[in-house]
C-alpha cells in the first residue's frame, strides 16, 4: 500500500531532534508500499532540511530519491485542476500548492494515507468523494498501527 508524503512528514524522518521523528520513522520503516512525494513538496522539503538542518540531511534526501527509497510522483494538469479547486475551496485554511498536490496526488493514485504532521490541513480537507484522510502516523496509532 502506498503512503502519499508531505513536506512535514519528510522532515520529521531526517530531523532526530522534531518531536515527531520516532513515530514516523516507525511508520515509514513498517510501509510494505512506496513512500511517494509529489513533486511540488520538493522545493519546501529542500528549504526545510537545508535552513533548519543542513546541507548534509538535503544530500540524504537526494540519496532516497536516487535509492529508490522516495518515489517523486510528477504533478499532472489534472492536479493542477484538483489543486486550484482545492486552493479556493479551503482559502481560510492557506493551504498551499505543497499540500494541495499531496491531496490531488493521492486522489488520482487511489492512495487514502497521508504521511503528515499537519493535522490542522489535513484533517480539515476532504477528498472529491467526501471521506477523511488516514494521516499516518497519528491515526494508525490511533488504531492500534493498523492500516
Amino acid at each position: 500500500m502506498a503512503l502519499i508524503a508531505d513536506s512535514g512528514g519528510i522532515y520529521a524522518l531526517y530531523d532526530a531532534s522534531d518531536r515527531n521523528h520516532r513515530a514516523v520513522r516507525r511508520a515509514v520503516e513498517a510501509e510494505s508500499g512506496p513512500l511517494v512525494l509529489p513533486s511540488p513538496v520538493l522545493g519546501e522539503i529542500d528549504y526545510l532540511l537545508r535552513m533548519r538542518i543542513g546541507v548534509e540531511a538535503e544530500l540524504r534526501f537526494l540519496e532516497g530519491i536516487e535509492s529508490g527509497a522516495l518515489t517523486v510522483e510528477p504533478f499532472t494538469q489534472r492536479d493542477s485542476v484538483r489543486c486550484r479547486t482545492l486552493l479556493s475551496k479551503y482559502r481560510e485554511l492557506d493551504l498551499g500548492l505543497a499540500d494541495a498536490s499531496v491531496i490531488a496526488a493521492a486522489e488520482r493514485l487511489g492512495v487514502r494515507r497521508i504521511l503528515t504532521v499537519d493535522e490542522r490541513d489535513f484533517r480539515a480537507v476532504r477528498s472529491q468523494d467526501g471521506e477523511a484522510f488516514v494521516l499516518v502516523p497519528r491515526d494508525e496509532r490511533s488504531a492500534g498501527g493498523k492500516k
